[in-house]
Protein backbone atom coordinates (compact mmCIF):
# COMPACT_ATOMS: atom_id res chain seq x y z
CA UNK A 1 0.00 0.00 0.00
CA UNK A 2 1.09 3.01 -0.93
CA UNK A 3 1.96 6.02 1.80
CA UNK A 4 1.20 9.21 0.54
CA UNK A 5 2.73 12.09 2.62
CA UNK A 6 2.57 15.61 1.16
CA UNK A 7 3.05 18.96 2.36
CA UNK A 8 2.05 22.19 -0.15
CA UNK A 9 3.37 25.37 1.21
CA UNK A 10 1.96 28.93 -0.46
CA UNK A 11 2.20 32.13 -0.42
CA UNK A 12 6.47 31.11 0.30
CA UNK A 13 8.11 34.18 -0.93
CA UNK A 14 5.95 36.38 1.64
CA UNK A 15 7.07 34.20 4.77
CA UNK A 16 10.07 35.48 7.52
CA UNK A 17 11.74 35.20 10.10
CA UNK A 18 12.53 31.39 11.18
CA UNK A 19 12.70 28.01 9.75
CA UNK A 20 9.93 25.07 10.28
CA UNK A 21 10.39 21.37 10.68
CA UNK A 22 7.73 18.70 9.72
CA UNK A 23 8.81 15.42 10.64
CA UNK A 24 6.68 11.80 10.99
CA UNK A 25 7.29 8.96 13.27
CA UNK A 26 6.29 6.23 11.46
CA UNK A 27 7.87 3.16 12.44
CA UNK A 28 6.45 0.11 9.95
CA UNK A 29 3.05 1.78 10.11
CA UNK A 30 1.45 1.91 6.40
CA UNK A 31 -0.78 4.35 5.19
CA UNK A 32 -4.48 3.21 5.10
CA UNK A 33 -5.26 4.65 1.68
CA UNK A 34 -7.81 7.26 3.12
CA UNK A 35 -5.97 10.36 2.10
CA UNK A 36 -7.26 13.50 4.15
CA UNK A 37 -5.98 17.23 3.51
CA UNK A 38 -5.24 19.32 7.12
CA UNK A 39 -4.04 22.77 7.30
CA UNK A 40 -1.75 23.11 9.88
CA UNK A 41 -2.67 26.89 10.86
CA UNK A 42 0.70 27.63 11.74
CA UNK A 43 0.64 30.70 14.12
CA UNK A 44 4.10 31.73 13.66
CA UNK A 45 6.00 32.85 10.09
CA UNK A 46 8.99 30.95 8.91
CA UNK A 47 11.49 31.05 5.71
CA UNK A 48 12.49 28.07 5.36
CA UNK A 49 10.80 24.66 5.67
CA UNK A 50 12.35 21.12 6.04
CA UNK A 51 11.03 17.92 6.13
CA UNK A 52 12.35 14.36 6.78
CA UNK A 53 11.36 10.74 6.93
CA UNK A 54 9.79 10.58 3.69
CA UNK A 55 7.79 14.32 3.31
CA UNK A 56 7.69 15.69 -0.10
CA UNK A 57 7.23 19.40 -0.06
CA UNK A 58 5.79 21.20 -3.03
CA UNK A 59 5.55 24.95 -3.00
CA UNK A 60 2.58 26.78 -4.53
CA UNK A 61 1.72 30.34 -5.35
CA UNK A 62 -0.78 31.66 -3.22
CA UNK A 63 -1.90 34.91 -1.61
CA UNK A 64 -1.14 33.90 1.83
CA UNK A 65 1.01 31.96 3.95
CA UNK A 66 -0.08 28.31 4.75
CA UNK A 67 1.29 24.79 4.99
CA UNK A 68 -1.25 21.98 4.11
CA UNK A 69 -0.47 18.51 4.66
CA UNK A 70 -2.04 15.86 2.72
CA UNK A 71 -1.64 12.29 4.46
CA UNK A 72 -3.17 8.79 5.12
CA UNK A 73 -5.62 9.46 7.55
CA UNK A 74 -3.80 6.80 10.40
CA UNK A 75 -0.99 8.67 9.95
CA UNK A 76 -1.83 12.21 11.03
CA UNK A 77 -1.35 11.75 15.12
CA UNK A 78 2.38 11.20 14.04
CA UNK A 79 2.94 13.88 12.37
CA UNK A 80 5.39 16.61 14.22
CA UNK A 81 5.73 19.99 14.16
CA UNK A 82 8.49 22.48 15.34
CA UNK A 83 10.34 25.54 14.71
CA UNK A 84 14.18 25.89 15.01
CA UNK A 85 15.71 28.70 15.74
CA UNK A 86 14.05 32.54 17.12
CA UNK A 87 13.70 35.59 16.21
CA UNK A 88 12.28 37.47 19.37
CA UNK A 89 14.48 40.29 20.65
CA UNK A 90 13.22 41.81 24.37
CA UNK A 91 13.52 45.44 22.83
CA UNK A 92 11.31 44.36 19.77
CA UNK A 93 7.91 44.66 22.12
CA UNK A 94 5.89 42.37 19.62
CA UNK A 95 2.45 41.03 20.62
CA UNK A 96 4.84 37.79 21.02
CA UNK A 97 6.92 39.07 23.20
CA UNK A 98 4.18 40.79 25.45
CA UNK A 99 2.81 37.23 25.67
CA UNK A 100 5.95 36.00 27.40
CA UNK A 101 6.43 38.88 29.21
CA UNK A 102 2.50 38.87 30.96
CA UNK A 103 3.24 35.07 31.42
CA UNK A 104 6.11 35.91 33.76
CA UNK A 105 4.36 38.20 35.46
CA UNK A 106 1.57 35.20 36.22
CA UNK A 107 4.26 32.87 37.08
CA UNK A 108 5.12 35.91 40.08
CA UNK A 109 2.34 35.51 41.54
CA UNK A 110 1.98 31.96 41.77
CA UNK A 111 5.72 30.44 41.39
CA UNK A 112 7.85 30.82 44.51
CA UNK A 113 10.89 29.80 42.71
CA UNK A 114 11.82 30.17 39.27
CA UNK A 115 15.08 29.06 37.27
CA UNK A 116 15.74 31.15 33.76
CA UNK A 117 18.03 30.69 31.59
CA UNK A 118 19.12 33.05 28.58
CA UNK A 119 15.68 34.55 27.20
CA UNK A 120 14.26 33.07 30.40
CA UNK A 121 16.35 36.03 32.22
CA UNK A 122 15.62 38.77 29.89
CA UNK A 123 11.91 38.28 30.33
CA UNK A 124 11.94 37.66 34.17
CA UNK A 125 13.93 41.23 33.86
CA UNK A 126 11.95 42.87 32.01
CA UNK A 127 8.52 41.83 33.63
CA UNK A 128 10.48 42.53 37.15
CA UNK A 129 10.60 46.17 36.01
CA UNK A 130 14.40 46.05 34.46
CA UNK A 131 15.59 46.34 31.25
CA UNK A 132 17.27 44.90 28.42
CA UNK A 133 19.02 45.64 24.92
CA UNK A 134 21.54 44.09 22.32
CA UNK A 135 24.48 43.47 23.66
CA UNK A 136 27.01 46.33 22.34
CA UNK A 137 30.18 44.10 23.06
CA UNK A 138 28.76 41.18 20.91
CA UNK A 139 27.05 37.98 21.05
CA UNK A 140 28.14 34.57 22.62
CA UNK A 141 27.85 32.37 19.74
CA UNK A 142 27.84 28.49 21.58
CA UNK A 143 30.04 29.60 24.10
CA UNK A 144 30.53 31.90 26.98
CA UNK A 145 34.39 32.55 28.14
CA UNK A 146 35.61 33.11 31.65
CA UNK A 147 32.83 33.81 33.76
CA UNK A 148 33.64 35.09 37.31
CA UNK A 149 31.61 34.75 40.43
CA UNK A 150 31.21 37.73 42.04
CA UNK A 151 31.75 37.74 45.86
CA UNK A 152 28.38 37.18 45.90
CA UNK A 153 28.57 34.48 43.62
CA UNK A 154 30.75 32.69 45.62
CA UNK A 155 28.46 32.90 48.79
CA UNK A 156 25.33 31.98 46.75
CA UNK A 157 24.07 28.27 46.95
CA UNK A 158 23.57 28.61 42.98
CA UNK A 159 27.22 28.06 42.41
CA UNK A 160 27.65 25.45 45.38
CA UNK A 161 31.04 23.27 44.37
CA UNK A 162 30.86 25.28 41.19
CA UNK A 163 34.66 27.31 39.98
CA UNK A 164 34.79 30.32 40.79
CA UNK A 165 35.97 31.02 36.78
CA UNK A 166 34.58 28.97 34.21
CA UNK A 167 33.79 28.56 30.50
CA UNK A 168 30.13 27.33 29.53
CA UNK A 169 27.87 26.94 26.60
CA UNK A 170 25.81 30.10 25.41
CA UNK A 171 24.20 31.68 22.65
CA UNK A 172 22.42 35.08 22.86
CA UNK A 173 22.60 38.68 21.03
CA UNK A 174 21.18 40.63 24.09
CA UNK A 175 21.73 41.13 27.45
CA UNK A 176 20.63 42.64 30.64
CA UNK A 177 20.97 46.78 31.03
CA UNK A 178 19.37 47.25 33.81
CA UNK A 179 18.23 44.76 36.44
CA UNK A 180 15.54 44.72 39.09
CA UNK A 181 16.27 47.05 41.71
CA UNK A 182 16.25 44.58 44.58
CA UNK A 183 19.22 42.19 42.35
CA UNK A 184 22.05 40.90 43.51
CA UNK A 185 24.68 39.97 40.78
CA UNK A 186 26.43 36.63 40.81
CA UNK A 187 28.51 36.68 37.70
CA UNK A 188 30.08 38.40 35.20
CA UNK A 189 32.17 38.23 32.32
CA UNK A 190 33.59 40.47 29.14
CA UNK A 191 30.65 40.58 27.44
CA UNK A 192 27.53 40.29 29.62
CA UNK A 193 27.92 42.53 32.61
CA UNK A 194 24.89 40.66 34.10
CA UNK A 195 25.42 36.81 33.74
CA UNK A 196 24.08 35.46 36.76
CA UNK A 197 21.19 37.30 38.98
CA UNK A 198 19.51 36.24 41.78
CA UNK A 199 16.14 38.58 42.69
CA UNK A 200 12.81 38.80 44.28
CA UNK A 201 9.25 39.61 42.71
CA UNK A 202 6.58 39.69 45.62
CA UNK A 203 6.43 35.90 46.80
CA UNK A 204 8.76 34.80 43.64
CA UNK A 205 12.51 34.00 43.90
CA UNK A 206 14.17 34.11 41.20
CA UNK A 207 17.61 32.78 39.72
CA UNK A 208 18.61 33.84 36.29
CA UNK A 209 21.21 32.91 34.48
CA UNK A 210 22.31 34.20 30.70
CA UNK A 211 23.65 31.10 29.43
CA UNK A 212 22.48 27.77 29.07
CA UNK A 213 24.07 25.16 32.00
CA UNK A 214 21.29 22.44 30.26
CA UNK A 215 22.82 22.58 26.74
CA UNK A 216 25.76 20.55 25.64
CA UNK A 217 28.37 21.94 23.37
CA UNK A 218 27.47 19.68 20.85
CA UNK A 219 24.12 21.14 20.32
CA UNK A 220 25.73 24.79 20.12
CA UNK A 221 27.83 23.20 17.80
CA UNK A 222 24.91 22.00 15.46
CA UNK A 223 23.30 24.95 16.07
CA UNK A 224 25.86 27.45 14.58
CA UNK A 225 26.63 25.10 11.86
CA UNK A 226 22.76 25.15 10.64
CA UNK A 227 22.74 28.96 11.59
CA UNK A 228 25.67 29.76 9.59
CA UNK A 229 24.92 31.93 6.72
CA UNK A 230 22.67 33.77 9.14
CA UNK A 231 25.96 34.76 11.57
CA UNK A 232 27.75 35.57 8.06
CA UNK A 233 25.24 37.83 7.16
CA UNK A 234 24.51 39.57 10.73
CA UNK A 235 28.76 40.47 10.52
CA UNK A 236 29.26 38.25 13.78
CA UNK A 237 31.34 36.29 11.25
CA UNK A 238 33.60 37.02 8.46
CA UNK A 239 33.45 33.89 6.54
CA UNK A 240 33.16 29.83 6.94
CA UNK A 241 36.87 29.61 8.05
CA UNK A 242 36.22 31.89 10.73
CA UNK A 243 33.54 29.93 12.10
CA UNK A 244 35.22 26.74 11.46
CA UNK A 245 37.79 28.29 13.88
CA UNK A 246 35.35 29.05 16.19
CA UNK A 247 33.80 25.32 16.27
CA UNK A 248 37.16 24.65 16.85
CA UNK A 249 37.99 26.49 19.97
CA UNK A 250 34.60 24.70 21.21
CA UNK A 251 35.40 21.62 20.83
CA UNK A 252 38.78 22.37 22.78
CA UNK A 253 36.59 23.95 25.46
CA UNK A 254 34.45 20.72 25.66
CA UNK A 255 37.30 18.60 25.90
CA UNK A 256 38.40 20.26 29.17
CA UNK A 257 34.80 20.54 30.36
CA UNK A 258 33.00 17.76 32.73
CA UNK A 259 29.88 16.83 31.99
CA UNK A 260 28.79 17.46 35.81
CA UNK A 261 30.40 20.67 36.17
CA UNK A 262 28.54 22.00 33.17
CA UNK A 263 25.69 21.20 35.04
CA UNK A 264 26.56 22.30 38.48
CA UNK A 265 23.51 24.86 38.80
CA UNK A 266 20.84 23.03 37.75
CA UNK A 267 21.87 20.23 40.43
CA UNK A 268 22.08 23.14 42.97
CA UNK A 269 18.88 24.08 41.74
CA UNK A 270 16.91 21.00 42.05
CA UNK A 271 18.90 20.64 45.65
CA UNK A 272 17.14 23.71 47.04
CA UNK A 273 13.98 22.79 45.69
CA UNK A 274 13.80 20.01 48.03
CA UNK A 275 14.68 21.91 51.23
Amino acid sequence: MTTLIKLFVSGFAALMLTSCNFNIQMGQIEGNGNVVTQDLNLDQEFSRVHSSNGWDVILEKGTSPKVIAEVDENLLEYLDVHYEGSTLRIEDNSDEVKKHIEFVKTCFKHDKRIFAACWGLQVAVTAAGGKCRVAPKGAHVGIAYDIELTNEGKKHKLYSSKPHKFTTPAFNYDEVEIPPKNAVLLASNKINKFEALHFTVGNSEIWGLQYHPEIPYDYMIKLIKHRSQRLIDKNVFKNQNEINQHIDSIERAKAELKEDMRIQELKNWLDYLKR
